[in-house]
């Protein structure tokens, strides 16, 4: 290639030649009677070298209200696309048509029954995790005061100067987001991708069949085993976010951790919340409404309320079926938990709790706070109610403990995005509404392998 350019003294004689060599291919086309179409060599449109910058929500967004141009939201508008065929293929129809934008959700989830949907798999995984590396905490800091500008400017290197405020470290898929929040997913809960066509069903058996001793030549009785099945069936779950329009005019990785984060962050909620206590229905139904769940009334009862004692903590894991050889969690408030770990004996009046604390004997003030009762670990999470109601008290809480990857959720691969930036407040504040369903649903593959203590007192 060197050899080639040293006949060109100056920059105007390579432009003179890249001009004739062009004249030249233009003459020959037209006297051939061919149709003519002038091109510059090596000119592309769109990002330079960024055709493999991964994949964003914002940039998404962007694009669907015409912030940005389908040169900029490249790989967006191909992922989509490509969503969009592969869902087709198995009836799926977004719920807004073709104003609905797909967004992955989590690759893992997406339908790789064949080798289409699996190459698509291991290309939306590349996408959303390729940004991840160039986070910036403190442009996120600036970002999140932005959009809450009454947020106190705090630092990020130090934790007791805010940097514990700082909550978005990388730019994963938004489920992985969203399953590290919810109590359930730490808990130990199986996940499973649903079909494209929302519906998912478990067959299990609900009554064995019965054996029998018999005497010679005696016939042996029939036993008929009964069965039953785990229906999921997608209950749509929305997410609705209002962004500051400069978050989408300069969309950054900073910028699309905080949308990832808070989409996530709403939809764990939530999905936490309707399987503890949903009704059915429109919403997952919740764990404690099953009648097969076992229930315990704590050692020490009150008119107004139950109070949880060590010895409860055995009898309830009595309580689970042979088939469940060890709980895998326990699932209660912070305040709880906090609660029966600083709980003490008497030691030399009745009521003066001075005595060895009662749910860990053994502890001692330079033991790391712990994490487990009794060998089980404890996830704890505000999604438990505190206002249960027992008597004159409406602050009681519950305490449950199970085998938890008897517990299925069931997610499907895509969210249906659509953007809109109409209306008084989003017009005025210069702000996007984003809205995001999601289709979810949980249920217990045995729910003999739940028991839980309500009424308790906290403390």
């Amino acid at each position: 290639m060197s050899e080639a350019l040293e006949k060109f003294q100056t920059r105007a004689d390579l432009a003179r030649y890249i001009e004739e060599t062009a004249s030249a291919a233009v003459d020959k086309a037209m006297a051939q009677g061919g149709p003519v179409e002038r091109r510059v060599p090596w000119v592309t449109s769109g990002p330079v070298g960024q055709d493999s910058a991964g994949y964003s929500v914002l940039k998404a967004a962007a694009f669907a209200l015409g912030y940005l141009g389908p040169d900029q939201a490249k790989e967006e508008i191909h992922v989509h696309h490509q969503l969009r065929e592969l869902y087709q293929t198995y009836g799926f129809v977004p719920h807004c048509g073709h104003q609905a934008f797909l967004v992955p959700l989590a690759s893992a989830h997406l339908p790789a029954f064949e080798p289409r949907g699996q190459r698509l798999q291991q290309e939306v995984r590349e996408k959303m995790t390729a940004n991840r590396h160039r986070f910036d905490p403190d442009e996120a800091a600036w970002i999140l005061r932005r959009v809450h500008p009454r947020t106190k400017a705090l630092g990020v290197g130090s934790d007791l100067a805010g940097g514990v405020l700082v909550g978005f470290p990388t730019l994963g898929e938004l489920i992985d987001l969203q399953r590290n929040m919810e109590a359930f997913a730490q808990a130990g809960a199986q996940e499973i991708a649903l079909p494209p066509n929302g519906r998912i069903q478990f067959p299990k058996l609900t009554g064995g069949s019965t054996a029998y001793w018999v005497g010679e030549g005696a016939s042996i009785s029939e036993s008929q085993p009964s069965t039953g099945s785990l229906d999921l069936q997608a209950k749509k779950l929305g997410i609705f976010v209002k962004v500051n329009n400069e978050l989408l005019r300069f969309a950054s990785p900073s910028a699309e951790g905080l949308i990832r984060f808070d989409m996530a962050r709403v939809a764990a909620l939530k999905a936490d919340l309707a399987m503890l206590e949903g009704t059915g229905g429109t919403q997952i139904k919740g764990l404690l409404t099953y009648p097969d769940v076992k229930t315990h009334t704590a050692s020490t009862t009150a008119a107004n309320g139950d109070t949880f004692q060590p010895e409860d903590v055995a009898q309830m894991e009595a309580k689970l079926p042979d088939a469940v050889a060890a709980p895998t969690a326990w699932l209660m408030r912070k305040d709880m938990f906090a609660a029966i770990m600083n709980r003490r004996a008497d030691a030399i009046s009745d009521g003066d709790s001075a005595g060895p604390f009662l749910f860990h004997p053994s502890r001692s003030a330079a033991d790391a706070p712990p994490t487990e009762l009794y060998g089980t670990k404890v996830v704890r999470t505000s999604q438990v109610s505190n206002s249960r109601v027992k008597g004159t008290s409406n602050n009681l809480t519950y305490i449950v403990l199970g085998y938890f990857p008897d517990w299925i959720v069931g997610r499907s691969g895509v969210m249906e995005f659509l953007a809109s930036g109409l209306g008084d407040s989003a017009l005025q504040n210069d702000q996007t509404y984003l809205r995001g369903i999601q289709h979810i649903d949980a249920g217990p593959r045995h729910a003999a392998s739940f028991v839980w203590c309500d009424q308790l007192v906290i403390g």
